[in-house]
């Protein structure tokens, strides 16, 4: 090779070292692209999204968590939307989604409780005709809670458990209309890990794929665990507290004694689960136990608080800041006397409140209780419910629990009920009994999502009927 062709290759190769040098240069120094966090942001939120499962009540389903990144809620159920009670915070899963509980509880998917925002429920509706089929607002408040409106992806029905929304307060009840803003968990204790409940938990214990944060699986006949996921963790009530609530009225009360609704209806967060009990009406406490276990009702749960705590005072005249926290301190007295000794209950209906709260393992205590109540087996395993009051008023409620109706897509054919569960803080809750010839089994599930809190619950009846 002559002396002019090595120059020239040298001459070539620097020209070529020269412009990768320069596009690296260009490349390290170019300006990122401004929308690029930004989208990824959107797409992080998205899948955080889905995840939660976003609200019962309002209502929970029944697709109806007080859900949307914890917003939404309200126990789920054919809620309207569940509550909640709730836990206020669930209208009809099936309506679903409609927990409560409450919740805020309409189903999750109901249902606690996002709300159907079509109307204020709370109002007068002097033109409601006789006989009015009211499809569960909601709850899963199902009875309550959230801080929005949440509609079941399922059924295109909103859940009624969510949290928040003007009422008049009690001075111990602290509800929560924004979890965001409040240190809740301080106010919540270490659970009690006694040896009763070791004892119970000593087993070996299968393994399931269950989406909720907590859940337990109990044979009704014996108390035997089955199976357990975190038991003793603290989680929130929703409308599954209504269980309680229910058992309690039961102690007190006989099923014929007749009830007129009052100023208690004012406490009632307005975007609970309902089961549009106006003031003035005359019921009966069976009346009154449907509408708070079927629709999950939280106007129907302080309507009972009021009447049971009065009864408590023995004062008849008892203003309802007297009559209500009697009733708190009988619900939980009660929960004591089941076994449940890592729970404080503050509302009637379940509705996310400062101090409020419970664990899977006590809710099973309760559910044990409530599936040996003949009289809650019966109402809870109704897909709907027609009552006459004793004023002469007519309605049908439809219950938030899709897994006993069968239209629902999610119907159990031995299950018996029992109660949902949605509010904001709760998230997606169902506790269940199924029986099949003499197996009698109580699942409970706490903090699960709009699909997961029927999906979990199947599953766990199975698995406890089948072995």
């Amino acid at each position: 090779m002559n002396k002019k062709s090595v120059l020239g290759l040298l001459l070539f190769s620097c020209v070529v070292i020269a412009g990768m040098f320069l596009g690296t240069m260009l490349m390290i120094g170019q300006q990122p692209d401004p929308n690029y966090n930004q989208n990824q942001q959107e797409v992080n939120n998205e899948a955080t999204h889905e995840d939660s499962g976003s609200t019962e009540s309002s209502n929970e389903e029944d697709g109806d968590l007080q859900d949307q990144s914890l917003d939404i809620i309200a126990e789920d159920e054919w809620y309207y939307s569940d509550a909640t009670a709730g836990d206020p915070q669930d209208a009809n899963d099936v309506a679903e989604d409609n927990e409560d509980t409450n919740s805020s509880e309409t189903d999750d998917e109901e249902g606690d409780t996002s709300r159907e925002p079509e109307e204020n429920l709370n109002s007068e509706e002097p033109n409601t005709p006789a006989n009015e089929e009211i499809p569960s607002t909601n709850e899963d408040g199902e009875g309550q809670n959230s801080a929005g409106d949440a509609t079941d992806p399922d059924n295109g029905n909103t859940d009624i458990d969510t949290i928040g929304g003007s009422v008049l307060d009690l001075p111990d009840m602290q509800l929560i209309s924004d979890s965001n803003q409040v240190d809740y968990m301080k106010h919540i204790p270490d659970m009690i890990y006694d040896s009763k409940i070791e004892v119970a938990l000593d087993i070996v214990n299968p393994v399931l794929d269950i989406k909720a944060k907590s859940a337990i699986l109990l044979d009704a006949n014996t108390g035997e665990v089955l199976y357990y996921k975190d038991p003793v963790i603290a989680v929130f009530p929703a409308s599954t507290s209504k269980l309680l609530t229910a058992l309690v009225a039961l102690d007190w009360c006989m099923e014929e004694e007749e009830v007129i609704v009052g100023d208690e209806l004012d406490l009632v967060a307005s975007d609970s689960t309902l089961a549009r009990l106006k003031k003035g009406q005359v019921l009966t406490i069976r009346n009154l136990l449907e509408g708070m276990l079927v629709p999950s009702g939280n106007d129907a749960a302080y309507v009972l608080a009021a009447y049971v705590g009065r009864k408590s005072l023995m004062n008849e005249s008892a203003s309802i800041k007297e009559a209500i926290p009697e009733f708190i301190k009988l619900m939980n007295n009660k929960a004591k006397s089941l076994g449940a000794v890592n729970s404080n209950f503050k509302t009637p209906d379940g509705y996310d409140a400062l101090g409020q709260y419970t664990t899977a393992y006590d809710m099973g205590m309760i559910g044990i209780a409530a599936a040996d109540s003949e009289t809650i087996l019966e109402i809870c395993n109704k897909s709907s419910a027609r009552n006459v009051f004793v004023d002469g008023f007519d309605v049908t409620w439809s219950n938030t629990n899709s897994l006993i109706v069968k239209e629902s897509g999610r119907y159990y054919p031995y299950c018996q009920g029992l109660k949902t569960g949605t509010s904001t803080m709760a998230g997606r809750c169902l506790i269940s009994v199924a029986k099949k010839d003499d197996k009698v089994v109580v699942s409970v599930i706490m903090n699960s999502d709009s699909v997961g809190r029927w999906e979990d619950s199947t599953k766990l009846l199975k698995y406890g009927l089948g072995n």
